[in-house]
């Protein structure tokens, strides 16, 4: 389940932020590491917002240690759920 922060930004009650921090960038925050997500707007058709994201972008925390491929499988689907919830689809591309 996900609650608000703001505008911009979700808390999940599984233990992640996601939280819009400029335009182009999307941090994903669990514990006490965060990653710095950059996003490209993709076209808006019919109302709908979606992003593209580089998958490599959930190969490291932002303090440069890696993230094993599992974590990061999972990193993913929490980032795409707390888009999701906003109304943001998230295409990720390799």
């Amino acid at each position: 389940m996900f609650k608000w922060l703001n505008k911009q930004g979700v808390e999940s009650d599984r233990g992640f932020i996601v939280q819009a921090i400029s335009r182009f960038v999307i941090e994903y925050r669990q514990q006490s590491k965060k990653i710095s997500v950059h996003v490209e707007m993709n076209n808006v058709t019919d109302g709908e917002v979606s992003i593209i994201v580089h998958k490599s972008s959930f190969m490291c925390w932002d303090d440069g240690s890696h993230i094993a491929e599992n974590e990061q499988v999972q990193i993913i689907k929490n980032f795409k759920d707390a888009m999701n919830f906003q109304d943001i689809d998230v295409i990720i591309e390799n």
